[in-house]
């Protein structure tokens, strides 16, 4: 079974296209769209067309992620509890997102919404909110979080926006974390480029933490030089079962998974990068 463990909602679902497309060149988001051409078309995209790649390429199931970027969080989570009570065969679980410089009690809403709508799971992006991950901010969330045993997905790597440093997504503050929640389970999203020596580090301290690869395009990886090389080393034999797939609406699934395919890795690691790793956080075994 093939799982790509990060589609994000589409922006059309939650907000006005025409209006996004003229808020979008003008806010912190817009390196964005300079720098990965899928990008400058997510407002255009649909949830047919993630479900139409999705057959293409044979992928069995996907999670849908609300992310804060601009726009109200609520609108986000209400879209992405549509699209997976639409597409059920499709998407297997809905991770919410939340705004934590808005005054809502954050830990409130989590619980809210697992026990009134079934998320499964929450998604943050630290460095929209000017935050990194072990901001005390943050810390009534992974509380909760591990209180109702559910996953966090944590941008971890660079960013593209225009006035937030890159640092507020090193690996290096999800061992903090870690730390003091040990049963807490955090996905690593993006992999943690360009620290992955530190990052293969933190999942080797910590088995609950997982390294996602959304957004990367494999054949770098792969590729020596890149950045990537712990990875390709440790991603093959000691973390070989915590690495997920995904595409995070950003690259094309088919292309990424014949990527993947051509990486020199075990052919069962392939496997476990592919769905088998995602299959068993997800509990779907």
């Amino acid at each position: 079974m093939i799982i790509d463990f990060r589609m994000v909602v589409p922006i059309r679902e939650y907000i006005d296209p025409e209006d996004a497309r003229r808020r979008l060149p003008t806010s912190y988001m817009r390196g964005y769209t300079r720098t990965y051409e899928e990008a400058a078309l997510l407002v255009g995209l649909t949830v047919d067309d993630l479900v139409q790649g999705m057959k293409e390429a044979g992928v069995d199931k996907a999670i849908m992620q609300a992310e804060w970027a601009f726009g109200d969080y609520r609108k986000q989570n209400d879209a992405v509890y549509r699209i997976v009570k639409k597409y059920p065969d499709r998407f297997v679980a809905a991770y919410m997102c939340v705004n934590p410089l808005e005054d809502d009690d954050m830990a409130e809403v989590v619980e809210r919404e697992v026990k009134d709508r079934g998320f499964k799971g929450v998604n943050i992006q630290p460095f929209a909110y000017r935050m990194r991950c072990n901001d005390k901010r943050f810390y009534p969330l992974y509380a909760k979080c591990q209180e109702l045993g559910i996953p966090i997905t944590i941008h971890t790597s660079t960013n593209f926006s225009i006035d937030r440093s890159i640092d507020f997504g090193r690996p290096l503050y999800l061992d903090e974390v870690a730390c003091d929640f040990p049963d807490l389970t955090i996905v690593a999203n993006h992999g943690g480029w360009p620290w992955v020596t530190e990052m293969v580090a933190v999942a080797w301290k910590h088995p609950g933490v997982y390294i996602e690869i959304g957004a990367v395009s494999p054949r770098y990886i792969g590729m020596p030089g890149t950045g990537w090389d712990a990875l390709m080393v440790y991603g093959n034999s000691l973390l070989q079962d915590r690495v997920l797939f995904a595409t995070d609406n950003m690259l094309p699934p088919k292309r990424c998974i014949e990527e993947i395919m051509a990486l020199p890795l075990k052919d069962k690691v392939k496997e476990k990068w592919l769905g088998l790793n995602a299959s068993r956080l997800l509990k779907l075994e």
